[in-house]
């Protein structure tokens, strides 16, 4: 998990989260043994930082962690050539195991699942016809995001109107054919990274919703830019009170025991992707602990059901829809009826 860089507002309450798993393991009497390894919030960063903490320990049995794909690529990768599981909890590109190898899988729904539920929301709910899309091109996962997101839209009947490209930390151009939009889609990495953007569309007088991803499930930021966040949703990962077949009420008694509060995304996120690979670990050891994970029994975690079939290594998952100016409330919870192939 990272501990300085952009990446930190993620990591830090996943990590705190994988902790109250870890926690609540010992105290069940499982003897597990959780090591923070930290990093920068750069791709380079994250490899070295999973190198060298095989090179000091070389009995690492798994790894967790990670809220950003091109960093989780990096390190998976990393992993997979000392032949060690990785369980992202937050990087949610659908084709990391794919391209890391099948000792890696996702504790969260992919990008491709979160981009179709904006796109059925915007278009059932708020009855937008026609979305501009600005994102962060220099990001796979703001890249994925998009291409995603147009994909669904298109085929739920509606129209991309307009599109541009930003790089991290450079002024975002604005399409045209805003002045005919009904939406703004805007794939940015962070919520800071958003509400820049934001500030620029609401400076040239359009008023209609901006809807991102789970980037921007930053609830204190938004609290502290509450004038940005008028009108401004993401999609990002089910609240426990809303879904079926989550945590039992001692689980989640336990985890605010644990982590000293209610989860939220990615706290719920890190958690569960530690009780994931203790799961496997409990059952069997390291050895065949990827076939394990993925043929086990479903895990109940506190942000959905996490089970896996042959063919993925990805969960699927319910989305929720969340206003930026009321971040702890959940406007809805959508699973898609259509998902793009990754």
């Amino acid at each position: 998990y990272a501990n300085s860089g952009s990446l930190v507002s993620l990591d830090e309450p996943s990590w705190r989260g994988a902790q109250a798993a870890a926690a609540l393991a010992n105290r069940s009497g499982q003897k597990v043994e959780l090591v923070r390894i930290p990093f920068d919030s750069t791709p380079a960063g994250a490899a070295a930082a999973v190198k060298a903490a095989l090179a000091r320990d070389p009995s690492i049995a798994a790894f967790v962690g990670i809220s950003d794909s091109n960093m989780a690529l990096a390190a998976g990768r990393e992993a997979a050539r000392a032949k060690r599981v990785f369980v992202t909890s937050g990087a949610t590109s659908p084709l990391l195991p794919s391209q890391v190898g099948r000792g890696f899988f996702l504790a969260c729904f992919g990008d491709n699942v979160q981009a179709a539920a904006a796109a059925e929301w915007l278009r059932k709910e708020r009855g937008a016809r026609k979305v501009c899309v600005i994102y962060n091109s220099d990001r796979i996962y703001t890249r994925l995001l998009r291409r995603y997101f147009e994909e669904a839209f298109t085929a739920a009947g509606g129209k991309i109107c307009g599109v541009s490209s930003f790089d991290e930390g450079q002024p975002a151009p604005l399409p045209e054919g805003l002045g005919e939009a009904d939406a703004v889609f805007l794939s940015a990495e962070t919520a800071p990274g958003a509400a820049a953007v934001v500030r620029k569309l609401r400076a040239t007088g359009f008023r209609g919703p901006i809807v991102g991803g789970d980037g921007y499930d930053a609830p204190a930021f938004w609290s502290r830019n509450a004038e940005l966040a008028r009108d401004v949703y993401y999609t990002t990962h089910a609240f426990p009170a809303r879904e079926p077949g989550s945590a039992s009420p001692a689980t989640l008694a336990s985890f605010r025991a644990a982590y000293g509060g209610s989860p939220d995304s990615f706290s719920g996120l890190g958690f569960d992707a530690v009780r994931l690979v203790l799961a496997g670990l409990a059952s069997g050891g390291t050895d065949g602990l990827p076939a394990r994970l993925q043929s086990g029994p479903p895990l109940a975690g506190v942000t959905g059901r996490i089970a896996f079939t042959r063919s993925s290594r990805v969960p699927v998952k319910p989305v929720a829809i969340v206003a930026a100016s009321s971040p702890r409330r959940q406007m809805a919870q959508v699973t898609p009826a259509s998902v793009p192939k990754p």
